[in-house]
């Protein structure tokens, strides 16, 4: 089946007059800002993708970083992106954040694309703290990041981001003002993460729903956490958690091919909307807080989360509140069970 390695290889010389600016182009650019370089004010596109193709990745901790040198390589000698122009990437970790977001224009299309996670305790631990915060440290970066580079446009502007990013794309957007919102056309999440029920039902939301393409695939466990709506379901090439990772994603053309999406995932949209919102977001905050505090010296640093760290959590919410824990067991439970598939260490 094809994925978006075929798409970029078989229209790689295609203008934007000869085939528009379409979801694919988006889905690239969700993954590219995954490069593993520092944080920059502006380069071409030569430039960039020579630089990444240069880079010396050790760290392979999250699986997107080594597969954007793959889409570096195949997009390297592309008539249809060389004119891109970038700015303002992003790429930062400490003891507050993990955030990554960077800005590109291409004749008249603008993109502003973020990040999504990497596995470091950080990264995992503002993913957690969706679900009883808003907004958090990361999507407040995030807010800010949007509402000053889209000061650069007038209009045609388009925000995306994979995982966490497509979580900060909806947030961000949400926070704009009206005469800057007007300025967006789509915005694209694949397979973030939704809100919280008091985001989803708030007018600010509301405003931007229409503008909102979620794209989940069939055994989706991150696009199916928290609130949301309208998910268009991918049939995946992947098993376990590389379903998460879009370059495993089914496409024809420039359509994704369409799958129905599984228990496990319904499940986990019930257990992270319904069944969570039993839960005071004080005892939320509390456990899962405490839980993590035993990685507490780990988080400035480059280190995965791996699958022992997440039975050690789920064992210290056990120990706790358990009306709280039976629900937050449920939700990390069935990532352990997902990643255990796949023997994952």
């Amino acid at each position: 089946m094809y994925t978006i390695y075929d798409y970029l290889k078989y229209y790689k010389d295609y203008s934007l007059k000869d085939l528009k600016w379409n979801v694919m182009d988006n889905l690239l650019l969700s993954c590219l800002v995954y490069m593993p370089l520092k944080s920059f004010e502006y380069k071409d596109y030569k430039t960039l993708i020579s630089e990444i193709l240069e880079s010396n990745v050790k760290d392979i901790k999250d699986l997107m970083v080594p597969k954007t040198l793959e889409i570096a390589s195949i997009i390297k000698e592309s008539k249809r992106y060389q004119n891109m122009k970038f700015y303002n990437f992003i790429n930062q970790v400490n003891s507050k954040t993990q955030f990554g977001a960077i800005t590109v224009v291409l004749d008249n299309i603008k993109i502003i694309t973020f990040r999504g996670s990497d596995r470091s305790v950080i990264g995992w631990l503002e993913n957690f703290r969706i679900a009883y915060l808003y907004p958090t440290y990361t999507q407040q970066v995030a807010i800010d990041y949007l509402n000053n580079n889209i000061n650069l446009f007038d209009n045609n502007v388009y925000i995306c981001g994979h995982s966490k990013g497509g979580n900060l794309s909806i947030v961000s957007a949400m926070e704009l003002p009206s005469f800057k919102l007007r300025k967006i056309k789509n915005i694209y999440n694949f397979d973030g993460p939704g809100v919280r029920h008091e985001e989803f039902e708030s007018l600010k939301y509301k405003r931007i729903k229409s503008k909102i393409v979620n794209i989940i695939p069939t055994s989706s466990y991150v696009g199916a956490l928290l609130y949301n709506e309208n998910y268009y379901v991918v049939k995946t090439s992947a098993h376990a958690i590389n379903v998460h990772y879009p370059i495993y994603w089914n496409i024809f053309g420039i359509e994704f091919v369409k799958g129905n999406l599984s228990k496990s995932s319904l499940g986990l949209i019930k257990g992270t909307t319904t069944n969570l919102d039993k839960v005071p977001k004080d005892k939320l905050q509390e456990v899962l807080e405490e839980s993590f505090k035993i990685f507490k010296k780990r988080e400035t640093n480059n280190i995965k989360l791996t699958l022992n760290d997440l039975k050690n959590i789920v064992k210290n919410i056990s120990k706790m509140d358990p009306e709280i824990s039976k629900y937050v067991s449920l939700i990390f439970s069935s990532i352990i069970n997902i990643r255990e598939k796949n023997n994952e260490k």
